[in-house]
Protein backbone atom coordinates (compact mmCIF):
# COMPACT_ATOMS: atom_id res chain seq x y z
CA UNK A 1 0.00 0.00 0.00
CA UNK A 2 1.27 3.48 -0.88
CA UNK A 3 1.74 6.02 1.86
CA UNK A 4 0.46 9.59 1.55
CA UNK A 5 4.06 10.83 1.19
CA UNK A 6 4.64 8.56 -1.82
CA UNK A 7 1.62 9.77 -3.77
CA UNK A 8 -0.12 13.03 -3.03
CA UNK A 9 -2.74 12.88 -5.78
CA UNK A 10 -4.47 10.39 -8.04
CA UNK A 11 -6.33 11.68 -11.04
CA UNK A 12 -8.08 9.95 -13.94
CA UNK A 13 -8.41 11.36 -17.45
CA UNK A 14 -9.83 9.93 -20.64
CA UNK A 15 -6.67 10.75 -22.63
CA UNK A 16 -3.20 11.73 -21.51
CA UNK A 17 -0.84 13.28 -24.03
CA UNK A 18 2.82 13.08 -23.13
CA UNK A 19 4.52 16.01 -24.84
CA UNK A 20 3.19 19.54 -25.31
CA UNK A 21 4.86 20.43 -28.58
CA UNK A 22 3.08 20.92 -31.89
CA UNK A 23 1.96 17.30 -32.32
CA UNK A 24 1.05 16.85 -28.66
CA UNK A 25 -1.01 20.02 -28.54
CA UNK A 26 -2.80 19.11 -31.80
CA UNK A 27 -3.65 15.66 -30.43
CA UNK A 28 -4.86 17.10 -27.13
CA UNK A 29 -7.01 19.71 -28.85
CA UNK A 30 -8.55 17.09 -31.14
CA UNK A 31 -9.36 14.77 -28.22
CA UNK A 32 -10.75 17.68 -26.18
CA UNK A 33 -12.93 18.80 -29.10
CA UNK A 34 -14.28 15.24 -29.29
CA UNK A 35 -15.40 15.56 -25.67
CA UNK A 36 -12.57 13.80 -23.83
CA UNK A 37 -11.14 14.86 -20.49
CA UNK A 38 -7.55 15.50 -21.60
CA UNK A 39 -4.31 16.02 -19.73
CA UNK A 40 -0.99 17.07 -21.20
CA UNK A 41 2.24 16.13 -19.45
CA UNK A 42 5.37 18.03 -20.46
CA UNK A 43 8.56 18.43 -18.47
CA UNK A 44 9.41 21.64 -20.33
CA UNK A 45 10.50 23.93 -21.57
CA UNK A 46 7.01 24.34 -22.97
CA UNK A 47 6.75 24.83 -26.71
CA UNK A 48 8.40 21.75 -28.11
CA UNK A 49 11.32 21.08 -30.38
CA UNK A 50 9.76 22.48 -33.55
CA UNK A 51 8.99 25.87 -32.04
CA UNK A 52 12.00 26.28 -29.79
CA UNK A 53 14.91 24.69 -31.64
CA UNK A 54 13.82 23.17 -34.93
CA UNK A 55 11.37 24.25 -37.59
CA UNK A 56 10.62 27.80 -36.50
CA UNK A 57 14.17 29.06 -35.88
CA UNK A 58 15.41 27.38 -39.04
CA UNK A 59 12.63 28.73 -41.23
CA UNK A 60 12.97 32.25 -39.82
CA UNK A 61 16.67 32.33 -40.74
CA UNK A 62 16.05 30.70 -44.13
CA UNK A 63 13.40 33.32 -44.91
CA UNK A 64 15.97 36.10 -44.46
CA UNK A 65 18.29 34.29 -46.87
CA UNK A 66 15.44 33.85 -49.35
CA UNK A 67 14.58 37.57 -49.27
CA UNK A 68 18.25 38.45 -49.82
CA UNK A 69 18.37 36.08 -52.80
CA UNK A 70 15.25 37.68 -54.28
CA UNK A 71 16.72 41.16 -53.85
CA UNK A 72 19.70 40.10 -55.95
CA UNK A 73 17.25 39.32 -58.78
CA UNK A 74 15.38 42.66 -58.87
CA UNK A 75 16.27 43.30 -62.54
CA UNK A 76 14.61 40.03 -63.48
CA UNK A 77 11.36 41.41 -62.04
CA UNK A 78 11.68 44.78 -63.72
CA UNK A 79 12.83 46.56 -60.59
CA UNK A 80 15.80 48.81 -59.96
CA UNK A 81 18.77 47.00 -58.48
CA UNK A 82 19.26 47.21 -54.72
CA UNK A 83 22.13 46.23 -52.52
CA UNK A 84 21.29 43.92 -49.64
CA UNK A 85 23.76 43.31 -46.85
CA UNK A 86 23.05 40.74 -44.17
CA UNK A 87 23.03 41.91 -40.57
CA UNK A 88 23.41 38.61 -38.72
CA UNK A 89 22.58 40.21 -35.37
CA UNK A 90 19.28 41.58 -36.74
CA UNK A 91 18.46 38.22 -38.37
CA UNK A 92 19.03 36.39 -35.07
CA UNK A 93 17.03 39.02 -33.15
CA UNK A 94 14.10 38.56 -35.57
CA UNK A 95 14.33 34.77 -35.23
CA UNK A 96 14.41 35.01 -31.41
CA UNK A 97 11.40 37.37 -31.38
CA UNK A 98 9.34 35.10 -33.64
CA UNK A 99 10.21 32.00 -31.62
CA UNK A 100 9.41 33.77 -28.32
CA UNK A 101 6.06 35.07 -29.63
CA UNK A 102 4.97 31.66 -30.92
CA UNK A 103 6.24 29.83 -27.81
CA UNK A 104 4.29 32.27 -25.61
CA UNK A 105 1.18 31.62 -27.71
CA UNK A 106 1.66 27.84 -27.41
CA UNK A 107 2.05 28.12 -23.61
CA UNK A 108 -1.26 30.02 -23.51
CA UNK A 109 -2.88 27.23 -25.54
CA UNK A 110 -1.48 24.56 -23.21
CA UNK A 111 -2.86 26.44 -20.20
CA UNK A 112 -6.40 26.33 -21.62
CA UNK A 113 -8.71 25.51 -18.69
CA UNK A 114 -10.36 22.82 -20.83
CA UNK A 115 -7.06 20.89 -20.63
CA UNK A 116 -5.11 19.84 -17.55
CA UNK A 117 -1.40 20.62 -17.81
CA UNK A 118 1.15 18.82 -15.67
CA UNK A 119 4.64 20.27 -15.95
CA UNK A 120 6.76 17.31 -14.97
CA UNK A 121 8.35 14.16 -16.33
CA UNK A 122 6.07 11.18 -16.99
CA UNK A 123 7.05 7.62 -16.06
CA UNK A 124 4.83 4.68 -16.97
CA UNK A 125 3.85 2.54 -13.99
CA UNK A 126 1.51 0.27 -15.95
CA UNK A 127 -0.31 0.34 -19.31
CA UNK A 128 -2.89 2.71 -17.80
CA UNK A 129 -0.95 4.67 -15.16
CA UNK A 130 1.90 7.15 -15.12
CA UNK A 131 3.76 8.88 -12.34
CA UNK A 132 4.00 12.64 -12.77
CA UNK A 133 5.91 14.24 -9.94
CA UNK A 134 4.11 13.17 -6.74
CA UNK A 135 0.94 12.26 -8.64
CA UNK A 136 -0.32 9.10 -10.29
CA UNK A 137 -2.45 9.70 -13.37
CA UNK A 138 -4.54 7.11 -15.15
CA UNK A 139 -6.16 7.10 -18.56
CA UNK A 140 -7.78 4.77 -21.02
CA UNK A 141 -5.54 6.12 -23.78
CA UNK A 142 -2.11 7.67 -23.96
CA UNK A 143 -0.60 9.58 -26.84
CA UNK A 144 3.18 9.79 -26.81
CA UNK A 145 4.29 12.91 -28.66
CA UNK A 146 7.68 13.51 -27.13
CA UNK A 147 9.30 14.86 -30.26
CA UNK A 148 12.62 14.04 -31.70
CA UNK A 149 16.29 14.76 -31.42
CA UNK A 150 18.49 16.15 -34.14
CA UNK A 151 20.83 13.53 -35.45
CA UNK A 152 24.47 14.39 -35.94
CA UNK A 153 25.84 13.41 -39.31
CA UNK A 154 29.53 12.48 -39.22
CA UNK A 155 30.84 14.70 -42.02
Amino acid sequence: MESQSQVSMRRAHDVIVIGGGSAGYAAARTARDAGADVAIVDQGPLGGLCILRGCMPTKAILRSAEVAALLRRTKEFGLSPVSAHADLSAIVDRKDRLVREFADYRVQQLQDPRLTLYQSRAVFLSPHEIAVGDSVLSAGSFIIATGSRPSEVPI
